[in-house]
């Protein structure tokens, strides 16, 4: 079994809102979905959408919204996964 390194939060949150704001629209979104492009198992997802409404980075819950704040979060985490790649360093 091949064994992946461990990540950190701002990574599960940033690959988490990502995934979240591309699977915006009108219908629902399913989060045996979300638990599977991210790759963590679903109570943890449960816990990660708490934390993130709590900072303020979704707007609930239910509807797993991104909130403004939680776009500038994306846009900083990508530009720093950017930063990372081209210093030739892993993430």
């Amino acid at each position: 079994m091949k064994k992946f390194p461990r990540r950190n939060k701002m990574i599960i949150y940033g690959d988490l809102l990502i995934v979240l704001q591309n699977s915006a629209g009108p219908e629902r979104i399913v989060l045996s979905q979300v638990q599977t492009k991210i790759n963590v198992p679903y109570d943890r997802l449960k816990v990660y959408i708490q934390d993130l409404v709590e900072l303020g980075l979704v707007e609930d819950e239910v509807s797993c919204k991104v909130s403004e704040k939680g776009l500038r979060y994306i846009e900083e985490y990508k530009r720093v996964l950017d930063f990372v790649t081209r210093m030739g360093l892993s993430y």
